[in-house]
């Protein structure tokens, strides 16, 4: 298996990814809403705020993760350390591991791999949020030595939710956990919350 940062011609791969995932995703609210249309994607690949990497074999996706270099909008908003700042701070997201890859340890050898480029991009922590039902990808951190720092509680449009989780490539149980968590919101029409937990690790 090889880990290389993903290019243009990578899109129709990491949009297949992306619906494997949601088709296999017991729980939405694990996920802010991934949009998978070929164009918004490939946008995502080419703009520089994300380094996104991928795990491949033979040629295919199995895992992708990334950089996200702007997550000053968290900065502030939660309980950081003091000295947590846009310049010195970059977050890790985007975990997927390609349903018949799972259990391999991919997402803790990507998390490996992105940490040893912040070391050298000279970021001083690394963070990540996390929902804390989502098993998986919170061990891939404590792996890596994170610590959960603070919790934070994200807004999502409700038609976002709806509007993914009816599609027809979504998983029955998952259908069945976004109507449970729809159901909490009958007197709003805007706007779901979801609490993940922030992990932290400062780079040695």
């Amino acid at each position: 298996m090889k880990i290389k940062q993903l290019e243009t011609q990578h899109t129709k791969q990491f949009c297949d990814l992306i619906v494997d995932m949601y088709a296999n995703l017991q729980n939405l609210e694990w996920f802010t809403p991934m949009p998978y249309d070929e164009e918004i994607v490939k946008g995502m690949i080419e703009n520089p705020r994300f380094y996104i990497v991928g795990v491949f074999e033979n040629n295919e996706l199995c895992a992708v993760s990334s950089l996200d270099y702007k997550c000053g909008k968290l900065i502030g908003k939660i309980n950081l350390p003091s000295d947590c700042s846009l310049e010195n701070t970059v977050e890790i997201g985007f975990n997927i591991v390609k349903s018949n890859h799972q259990g391999k340890g991919l997402m803790k050898t990507l998390v490996k791999y992105l940490l040893e480029k912040t070391k050298k991009d000279n970021f001083k922590y690394t963070m990540s949020k996390v929902h804390r039902d989502n098993i998986a990808s919170w061990k891939s951190l404590l792996n890596n030595n994170f610590e959960v720092c603070c919790t934070y509680t994200k807004p999502v449009k409700i038609k976002d939710f709806i509007e993914l989780s009816s599609q027809p490539f979504f998983s029955k149980i998952g259908k069945e956990n976004a109507q449970k968590t729809l159901s909490k919101y009958k007197n709003t029409d805007t706007e779901i919350f979801v609490d993940y937990n922030i992990y932290l690790k400062e780079n040695q």
